[in-house]
């Protein structure tokens, strides 16, 4: 497995007179999405149709890339193009639903069993003036029995231990599932076989022993806008009015999606390298 450094450094050079190309595919991809969840009544369906076949072309398009071919926005399409694709695609992205899904209400439920205590207490945080007369909800702290005298201080602020909490018991179970079947379109837009369930057993043979080598691949990609991330979300939004936070928010938005071609490209070859 070749370094962090030189995965960035191909997909850069693979990149080179084709980021502009890149760039539409990307907000394409991401225009169609938002376009179909705002149809009525069956948006919800158009997109469980049709996100596991345009995630086929947006890996397709990549690996397109990575091998120096020749590519095309219709590249994002491949897979309308092919019933046995299209077919793949969308039994791979059921399967993975049916995987993410239980997954987000087991330790969901776990979380809120350890934390909340019930389904009310997490009501009552989302919306402080649950109460049904009016009043507002006290601020969330800890249960008392889990702290003592060693605690650290920050476990007496409630949304500190609300952050946390949830990192430990939902996005790290969620992000685990998420890089073990990080390679099934990659797998279907290579063609290394036509079944939307072998995929998954593919992506989860290959990702054995790599998953926190991916993990890390995708921090070292975006460390720069993950930084700036994580100083503003420390010392300036904090201090700033609405209207300044939606323009930070926004900045770093930009400053992700300026990075996407080469994290999607970094991911290409990390897949190559897997088969390697």
């Amino acid at each position: 497995m070749k370094s962090f450094t030189e995965i960035e450094s191909i997909a850069k050079s693979c990149l080179s007179g084709k980021r502009g190309i890149s760039y539409g595919l990307i907000f394409l991809n991401y225009v169609i999405a938002f376009a179909i969840g705002l149809i009525p009544f069956v948006g919800n369906i158009i997109s469980f149709t049709v996100t596991g076949a345009l995630s086929l072309g947006v890996c397709y398009f990549f690996l397109k890339i990575l091998r120096s071919g020749e590519v095309e926005i219709d590249d994002l399409f491949v897979a309308f193009k092919s019933k046995d694709l299209f077919l793949s695609s969308l039994v791979a992205y059921l399967l993975s639903l049916a995987i993410i899904i239980p997954t987000l209400l087991i330790f969901g439920l776990i979380w809120v069993a350890l934390f909340l205590g019930d389904i009310e207490n997490l009501a009552q945080l989302i919306s402080p003036s649950a109460y049904g007369d009016g009043t507002s909800a006290a601020p969330y702290t800890m249960d008392p029995s889990f702290l003592n005298p060693y605690s650290s201080p920050i476990f007496e602020s409630g949304i500190v231990t609300i952050i946390l909490s949830a990192i430990i018991f939902i996005l790290i179970p969620l992000t685990i599932i998420s890089l073990i079947l990080s390679q099934v379109f990659f797998i279907l837009a290579d063609k290394k076989t036509n079944s939307g369930q072998e995929s998954i057993k593919i992506s989860f043979n290959i990702m054995k022993g790599n998953i926190f080598k991916l993990f890390l691949l995708q921090l070292y990609v975006f460390r720069y806008p993950i930084l700036t991330l994580f100083v503003c979300l420390l010392l300036v939004l904090p201090n700033v009015e609405l209207m300044t936070t939606s323009f930070v928010l926004f900045g770093i938005f930009i400053q992700f999606f300026f990075y996407m071609p080469t994290y999607f490209t970094s991911l290409a070859k990390f897949y190559q390298e897997l088969n390697d």
